[in-house]
């Protein structure tokens, strides 16, 4: 079966080869400092450049107007006033810190350059080659430059080729999440106009770059919402922007009603699931005792983000309420009050709880931790309280 290379095919080839073959090379050989500096503030952005200006300049004008773009305009605008909201709820609900990448104005404008370039070039080439190709090429190209677009973001990926450990956080900040940005912002580009793409890519990539404050929350737990709302803002653009006429909605709507109510219903109760067996990031216990009372009263239920054993040096300071196991693994949940060292050099933290008169009688070692104490919400733990009053007995 012959190809038919069109324009759009074309340059998507090229576009793909130059950019996976640029970013491959700066991942395996690269390992000089001044190297990669050049690299990000130069090479890298004059490429998207010149090949953001080869498409337009040869593949012409497109004067084909772009339906539903004010719908796809006002819903980007609206799906990232959201992820605001968000970012403020959540630092409200954890609290807040400072974001080093915003410390000096210097820093602001050259993550704006190194990486809000490339966002913008890179959206532009998006937008042209998919709007420009074909129904019977579409899906190709679509593929094709939301796999390489996302790639130009996997700079972390070094580490894994120069054989270095890649933990979690690593893997859904440098390579997960471009993923499902890169997708959610093909669907806006299939659907919507160029402003409600390079709203998206580049409110959901740039965020961590230049808002001051964000919630006080680990890396992975930031790049888990992230992408969260990411694939939220495909699926949503898909399903408002994909509307036939009002007698199809429907039809459609009662022939998968009931499929779809099911798959909801299951992963919403996979989530909660998940939630209350400790499986996310953030988990719940409840305040069995009277220890806390004044900051966490008996009967609260108390949120607690996880903390790895790696972290816990640098995430825990004087103040902090702490979950962890003590001897014979009981779980407490009180506040640090000062730190000592075993003989082993780790760092041990002295706990006790608010309403208690004296420390709590040995040192929590960092393995012990399980995690931080949050916000809380008040009485919703009585009932397993009860259950586990009444069940005692029984073992």
């Amino acid at each position: 079966m012959w190809i038919r290379w069109t324009n759009s095919l074309k340059f998507t080839v090229i576009t793909c080869v130059i950019l996976i073959s640029m970013q491959t090379t700066f991942i395996i050989a690269i390992n000089s400092f001044d190297v990669i500096r050049f690299y990000n503030l130069a090479l890298r952005p004059a490429i998207y450049i010149m090949l953001a200006i080869a498409v337009y300049t040869f593949m012409g004008r497109d004067l084909r107007p772009v339906h539903k773009a004010y719908e796809s305009n006002m819903l980007a605008i609206l799906l990232v006033v959201t992820f605001g909201i968000f970012i403020l709820v959540a630092s409200f609900l954890v609290g807040a810190g400072t974001n080093i990448m915003t410390v000096s104005f210097s820093v602001v404008m050259r993550s704006l350059w190194e990486r809000g370039s490339i966002i913008f070039f890179g959206e532009l080439i998006r937008y042209k080659l998919i709007k420009n190709s074909d129904i019977q090429e579409r899906m190709g190209i679509i593929f094709a430059l939301t796999i390489t677009l996302a790639y130009g973001h996997m700079n972390a990926l070094h580490l894994l080729f120069n054989g270095n450990a890649i933990v979690l956080a690593v893997f859904f900040e440098s390579v997960f999440k471009p993923i499902v940005i890169s997708v959610a912002a093909s669907f806006f580009a299939v659907k919507g106009s160029f402003i409600s793409v390079i709203t998206i890519s580049f409110a959901y990539t740039m965020s961590p770059y230049l808002l001051p404050i964000l919630p006080a929350i680990t890396p992975l737990t930031m790049s888990l919402a992230i992408c969260g709302l990411a694939f939220l803002s495909a699926v949503i653009c898909h399903f408002i922007l994909n509307r036939n006429a009002q007698q199809t909605c429907e039809k459609r709507a009662a022939k998968y009603e009931k499929r779809h109510g099911y798959i909801v219903t299951t992963l919403v109760i996979s989530i909660i699931a998940a939630f209350f067996t400790g499986m996310l990031p953030f988990y719940p216990i409840v305040v069995l005792t009277s220890s806390m009372t004044g900051a966490f009263d008996r009967g609260s239920m108390v949120f607690i983000e996880r903390v790895p054993q790696g972290e816990a040096f640098v995430r825990i300071s004087k103040g902090d309420v702490i979950h962890f196991t003590s001897h014979g693994g009981v779980e407490y949940i009180h506040r640090v009050i000062d730190f000592t060292y075993g003989i082993d050099g780790d760092r041990k933290y002295i706990t006790k709880g608010d309403a208690n008169d004296f420390p709590d009688p040995f040192p929590v070692a960092q393995k012990d931790v399980l995690g931080i104490a949050h916000t809380f919400l008040p009485f919703i733990g009585y009932p397993h309280i009860f259950i586990r009053d009444v069940t005692r007995p029984f073992g």
